[in-house]
């Protein structure tokens, strides 16, 4: 249990960090979208952050090694041929890891 916390907390730090850096090259951004801010096409799908610049979109999810289970990178995959299905869309799967101690 205490490991999923970790993980999701390690999660959250690094979309927050993506999201800074997207705003720092211009990009508005926005964390954790909800249904109703993406395409019906991707409304079923859970990403951590969107950001826009011009007619340009990168849709993103972050993952930490440990939660990238056979399920996981399905779903993603799911989510990756969705996104590609959009016009100006991209995907982005940022991938975390643990700092050792």
């Amino acid at each position: 249990m205490n490991t999923s916390i970790h993980q999701n907390n390690l999660e959250h730090k690094r979309v927050l960090k993506l999201a800074r850096e997207y705003r720092e090259q211009g990009y508005s951004v926005c964390v954790y979208p909800s249904a109703d801010k993406l395409p019906p096409k991707l409304a079923d799908c859970s990403l951590d952050l969107i950001a826009k610049n011009g007619e340009k979109v990168v849709a993103a999810n972050v993952r930490s090694r440990e939660s990238l289970s056979l399920n996981g990178s399905l779903s993603l995959l799911k989510i990756s041929e969705s996104v590609k299905e959009i016009p100006g869309w991209e995907f982005e799967l940022v991938v975390t890891n643990a700092r050792k101690k």
